[in-house]
């Protein structure tokens, strides 16, 4: 393409656009990853969010986030007015929503309102974070419901429990002692002796 028929108040990107072959400019690899917010140049994903139809968007978004939410908005545009969408929403921006809806309180709410539990976890918050949730709810909530938002605070961490038993037996050896003695039956015998005995005394004949 040639430049000379671009305007003497053309920029300096328009006439880099006009001097490149159209052949890189045009090609399907290239055109193909401008829609895919896995591939597309992260400097053009702004550009990705708007032809999506991204609701909301916001340039302090880390690029991991920005993708998420490019990535996930055909799906949040069907789903858009239900709770799901809510959930899928908060999702993209890395947090974990726990929607209540009102019938679902202990006493039951006020009609058309839902609590959203949004945890935290170890990043902290500040009020831009908090002003990009509520607007990404507003954005995908149903038109007649109102909500109330309670950031929950949490930490996770490891922890590692460990078991351990010892049996054994402790066994000790006496000499032997004898702790009952019995005497057999004794066997009496009896007995009798008599010892007699006689004196003779003999004497010489008489005449």
């Amino acid at each position: 393409m040639s430049d000379r028929l671009l305007p003497p108040n053309s920029t300096a990107i328009e006439r880099a656009l006009a001097g490149t072959p159209d052949e890189e400019l045009l090609a399907p690899e290239l055109l193909a990853s401008l829609w895919d917010a896995t591939k597309c140049p992260a400097a053009a994903l702004p550009w990705l969010a708007w032809a999506l139809s991204v609701d909301e968007w916001d340039t302090a978004w880390s690029e991991a986030e920005q993708r998420r939410v490019i990535a996930e908005s055909i799906q949040i545009h069907r789903k858009k007015g239900t709770r799901g969408a809510v959930e899928l929403a908060l999702a993209c921006l890395g947090h974990t929503g726990k929607i209540t809806e009102w019938w679902q309180m202990s006493p039951p709410g006020e009609p058309h309102t839902f609590l959203a539990d949004v945890e935290v976890d170890n990043r902290g918050i500040d009020l831009a974070v908090q002003g990009a949730i509520e607007r990404q709810i507003m954005a995908v909530k149903p038109a007649r419901s109102h909500f109330a938002m309670r950031l929950v605070g949490s930490t996770r961490g490891n922890i590692r429990l460990a078991a351990t038993a010892l049996t054994g037996e402790d066994i000790t050896i006496y000499p032997y002692m004898a702790t009952e003695a019995e005497a057999p039956p004794a066997l009496i015998t009896i007995g009798a002796a008599v010892h007699t005995w006689e004196t003779i005394t003999i004497y010489p004949k008489g005449a």
